[in-house]
Order: structure tokens, then sequence, then C-alpha cells
């Protein structure tokens, strides 16, 4: 298989992964965090077996320092990635606190791995706005090198206009929720 680019995962995660799980949402394919979980994992890794990976390998939720992050992308036995996933399926309940909590999970696990590049933190949620921590905000948290990724399931985060179809798939969403309820 020969020597993995790296670069190329690194990119994925970055532009490509958040529009297929947004399909995966928008699908009905996810329905809660652990959906999103087994979506995002499953993406890797076909990314990573498509590119020949000899050296790189992917886990998801390994025991690394006390902690059992999401999904950790290794690198000749080190973790070199890390994922850290979060959904809010509620219209309007993007709790700030745990995703800053999450953040600072992330930023602890690096801080003690130094073979640790990149933080990659990925939100699915239904709001009216946007959620976009600048990058000076993640700065002055101590949240160095952590990418974060929202995925707002009723507005287009770049221009904030309802998503075509929106209520329908929120009636969709709720309904399929309501069904599989225990």
């Amino acid at each position: 298989m020969g020597v993995y680019d790296f670069e190329k995962v690194n990119g994925f995660i970055r532009q490509g992964l958040d529009q297929l799980l947004f399909e995966d949402l928008w699908n009905l394919y996810i329905f809660n965090e652990s959906d999103m979980h087994s979506a995002a994992y499953y993406y890797i890794r076909k990314f990573m077996e498509k590119k020949g990976r000899d050296d790189a390998y992917v886990r998801c939720e390994p025991v690394m320092l006390g902690s059992k992050p999401d999904i950790v992308i290794y690198k000749n036995n080190d973790p070199l990635y890390l994922i850290e996933l979060k959904m809010f399926s509620r219209p309007d309940q993007l709790d700030e606190g745990s995703v800053l909590m999450d953040l600072a999970k992330m930023a602890e696990i690096m801080e003690k791995c130094p073979t640790i590049s990149w933080g990659f933190f990925m939100v699915i949620h239904d709001c009216q706005e946007s959620f976009n921590p600048s990058a000076y905000k993640m700065r002055k948290e101590g949240f160095n090198r952590l990418s974060v990724t929202s995925i707002n399931a009723r507005r287009h985060e770049e221009s904030n206009r309802l998503r075509v179809g929106y209520n329908e798939w929120r009636k969709d969403f709720d309904k399929l929720i309501t069904a599989h309820k225990v």
C-alpha cells in the first residue's frame, strides 16, 4: 500500500465529512449522537481505505489518558487526529456548556499527547442562529489546534437561509424519533 498522506485525511475531515453527515441527517439515517459516531467512523474508514493506509488506522472510542474520545486516527500506533462529535436533535437546544466541556477534554488530551497534531469537533444542531465560535474565542479559551464544524439542520451556515424542505424534514424526523422511543 505505501506511505499514507495524512494531509488528505485532514482535508477530508475539514471539507467533506460534514457534508456527508448532513446528508445522512437529512436522509433520516442519523437521529442521535450514536448514529453520528457510526456514520463518521464509517466515512473516515472508507476514505482511508480508498487512499491506501499501511501506517494508518482509525479507532472508535479508544481509552486515552483516562478519557474516551469519539474517534482517533493513528499513524504508526501514535494518535494523530482526535475527533469529537456532538448532536442536539431537539430544536433550539444547543448546549454551549456541553460543547465547551468536550473541547476542554480534547485540549487536555492533546496537551498530554504531543503526537496529536489536530482536533476536530463537529456538532449537529437545529437552531435559528448559526454556531461558529471565532478563532479568537477558541484561542482565548485555550483551544489551539482545534477546529469546530457546525452542521445546522435548519439553516445554511454560510447564508443563514432556511433550508428548502426544512419543515417537512423536521416533521418526518420528529415522527420517526417518537415512533422509536422505548
